[in-house]
């Protein structure tokens, strides 16, 4: 069943080249509910439900057309509700697979999602999935603002975790539990002060990860309030980037954003646009 599930995955984000394993592994399969749906006993569809989270919704293509998805959505939410949940949201913030439904970016840029619209699903919010192949990045052919000369790079020991929290307790709040220094910390200082910081990922297990490519991921970037709009952060992230290519790394990806903007000065493009949905059960 988890190959057949697999191969499905492929024939619908051939974008997306997983190999089987590491499918398996981001999706979480041992701890999710696969919910099938067969025709002529063939499977053409599935659903991947974990607590009250629907992380993949595939119909084959040969499939596509009848229904299968609505069907599927049903049996998906009937699952959650028997399983003492009151709504059902579509990927989950938490995943290491699809954090929200992938959506075509005509849609999104209005914040739509039409099939999941149709099913009842409300949009919550939204965001980007953006990577770079770093073969085509060249930290000294960048066009990107100077930084002040008393700014500085590096990575962050361990003594210095109470000074980081309390910048990123500045920049948001809700970061302070991804920073536990068990990733490394590369950030900026000015005048010996912690100015901006990154979470950095050296091999990193991603949507982008396809066995045969050695993945960066750089998250949580932040710059303290009073020191922003100085070129800073970016040029953190440029050195970040330089840093994890000169050790190996083939790609870098940039999970769960919205700065399409801000990190396409550094060469990043988007390859996926999630629509977060949620909708109330038994109403």
């Amino acid at each position: 069943m988890k190959t057949k599930a697999y191969n499905i995955y492929c024939k619908c984000f051939p974008q997306l080249p997983l190999e089987e394993e590491m499918f398996l592994k981001l999706i979480d399969m041992e701890n999710c509910k696969l919910i099938p749906h067969y025709e002529h006993e063939v499977l053409a569809g599935y659903g991947v439900v974990k607590g009250n989270c629907i992380r993949l919704l595939c119909v084959a293509p040969d499939y596509r057309g009848r229904a299968i998805g609505s069907k599927l959505m049903k049996k998906c939410e009937q699952h959650i509700a028997e399983n003492g949940f009151d709504n059902a949201v579509l990927g989950d913030k938490s995943s290491e697979f699809f954090i929200g439904a992938v959506t075509p970016e005509s849609q999104w840029n209005d914040m739509r999602n039409r099939f999941f619209e149709r099913e009842g699903y409300s949009a919550k919010n939204g965001c980007l999935e953006m990577k770079m192949n770093l073969a085509d990045f060249d930290y000294d052919k960048l066009n990107i603002p100077d930084c002040p000369d008393d700014v500085t790079f590096g990575y962050l020991g361990s003594d210095e975790k109470a000074e980081l929290i309390e910048a990123v307790k500045k920049v948001s709040p809700d970061w302070v539990e991804y920073f536990t220094m068990e990733s490394p910390v590369f950030a900026a200082k000015k005048d010996g002060k912690i100015a901006s910081f990154c979470i950095v990922d050296e091999n990193a297990d991603t949507i982008i990860s396809t066995g045969k490519n050695n993945v960066g991921m750089i998250g949580c970037v932040g710059t303290v309030p009073e020191i922003r709009r100085n070129g800073i952060g970016l040029r953190m992230v440029a050195k970040a980037m330089d840093d994890i290519k000169g050790k190996g790394c083939d790609d870098v990806f940039i999970h769960f954003t919205y700065l399409d903007w801000w990190y396409g000065r550094l060469g990043f493009k988007t390859f996926l646009h999630y629509w977060f949905g949620e909708k109330e059960l038994n109403k």
